[in-house]
């Protein structure tokens, strides 16, 4: 998909942003922890399974810079200091450092420029094209960050999921010669040796709903049910010891909270009185809800603007727009597309499907002894008002100034990652009587301003 110059929907929310620091975080600036204790884990050889988080996602992208704070590379660090090895990353190399792309913030708000810019930073890792899609620098043997971006439960058993034609970053890792290898495969391939693991996987069959609006179906609960079943027997085998995350609530992310209703209608009320002073305020939008009565509706309280949908907020009211006659979003006979808005019944629809996999993954790992993240219970601490608070500095889900998420509203920021780390090793601790130091989330960059 072509990338697109981004300008944030509103910059007051970015007034006064500070930009963190780099790099990543020393064991020697862990908060101690005594007496430091594996308890009942083996850490020798940690391996991640999961997807984009896992990989270390950050910005719209995967770059290098993400997948040296991703916390899979930061829990390995901490496992350092109870005997655990090496941790081998699919790093794209400094050359290539960009990676496949991600955006960038480049200027803050100033008198001449109201408004802060986000651009689009090249992919460099890319060794071609096929059928005008990327296919990125190739990385092949030992690995311990199995992260896929974009995987679903529901593709781990699917033949070619890796091919040229599949999911990019999946084949970058797939040795030539086998396109059919399923992620499962891949997995059991690369636990050779591996005495632990944490397993992040489910977010991408609710995400994939939620980030166009309800069109994306979610994954059949059997399916999911089925293959997560079979990936922990794999991570599992011989008495395998590890970790299991759940899936949090992902309507509190900036990318459904940054552009709101109140701020479109503002816009295009704006837009009414400047062409037509005095006419009636328009109340409320119109759009398709194929979960409501008739399939469509006026907008209401709970339906969610998404961050990505930007472009087409502002073609509201033009009869250039939609397939329908009448004002875009304006009229019942051209109303938004349902893929601008997640609704109400949409994040209904939505809550009751992650807690219907969450209550798998909980009930997966409990059959099994595992060590198991809530990580909602993060959320509602960064969605509180006042945020979450450690030494000295405040984390919360607000876009860019919250400092847990990046510019694409969706990921974290390398302190965002901190944090879910922390989460982790809490868990470890809880379950394997393991005493191993938690990180500071404050000694890791939040959101840069580069030039």
């Amino acid at each position: 998909m072509q990338r697109k110059q981004y300008t944030i929907y509103r910059w007051s929310i970015l007034v006064g942003l500070l930009a963190g620091t780099t790099g990543c975080f020393n064991n020697e600036d862990a908060q101690r922890v005594d007496p430091i204790s594996s308890g009942t884990a083996d850490f020798t050889r940690y391996v991640a399974v999961g997807n984009s988080l896992t990989a270390g996602f950050m910005d719209g992208g995967l770059y290098r810079d993400g997948q040296l704070n991703s916390y899979p590379y930061i829990l390995s660090q901490q496992f350092r200091l109870v005997g655990g090895r090496d941790f081998i990353q699919p790093l794209f190399g400094t050359d290539q450092a960009a990676g496949t792309g991600y955006l960038k913030l480049t200027s803050l708000p100033t008198a001449t420029n109201p408004l802060p810019t986000i651009v689009p930073v090249a992919p460099q890792a890319v060794r071609g094209t096929l059928n005008n899609r990327s296919l990125y620098t190739k990385f092949t043997g030992p690995n311990n960050n199995l992260g896929v971006p974009g995987i679903r439960m529901g593709d781990i058993q699917t033949p070619g999921y890796g091919s040229p034609l599949g999911n990019p970053y999946f084949e970058r890792l797939l040795p030539d010669g086998t396109p059919l290898s399923t992620y499962l495969q891949y997995v059991g391939d690369n636990l050779t040796g591996a005495t632990f693991f944490s397993c992040f996987m489910g977010n991408n069959d609710a995400l994939g709903y939620a980030n166009t609006g309800g069109v994306t179906p979610f994954t059949p609960t059997p399916l999911f049910t089925t293959n997560y079943n079979a990936l922990l027997n794999v991570l599992t085998a011989g008495g395998r010891k590890g970790v299991v995350v759940n899936i949090p609530k992902v309507t509190t992310a900036p990318f459904f909270q940054v552009v709101t209703l109140t701020q479109v209608l503002g816009s295009v009320n704006a837009a009414v009185q400047k062409a037509t002073p005095g006419a009636p305020a328009i109340p409320a939008l119109l759009i398709e809800s194929p979960l409501a009565t008739g399939g469509i509706r006026a907008t209401k309280a709970g339906d969610l603007l998404l961050l990505s949908q930007q472009a087409d907020y502002a073609t509201i009211g033009s009869t250039a727009v939609g397939t329908k006659k009448g004002p875009y979003g304006l009229s019942a006979t051209n109303p938004l597309s349902n893929a601008s808005v997640l609704d109400a019944e949409e994040v209904a629809a939505l809550n009751a499907k992650i807690d219907e996999y969450n209550t798998i993954l909980k009930a997966q790992a409990d059959s099994r002894a595992l060590a198991y993240v809530d990580l909602n219970t993060l959320n509602n601490q960064l969605s509180a008002t006042g945020g979450y608070s450690q030494n000295g500095l405040s984390f919360s889900s607000s876009y860019i100034l919250g400092s847990v998420y990046g510019l694409d509203g969706l990921h974290f920021t390398a302190a965002g990652y901190a944090l879910l780390a922390n989460e982790i090793l809490k868990s470890i601790g809880i379950t394997y009587k393991a005493s191993i130091p938690a990180v500071d989330p404050t000694r890791y960059r939040k959101v840069l301003v580069q030039p």
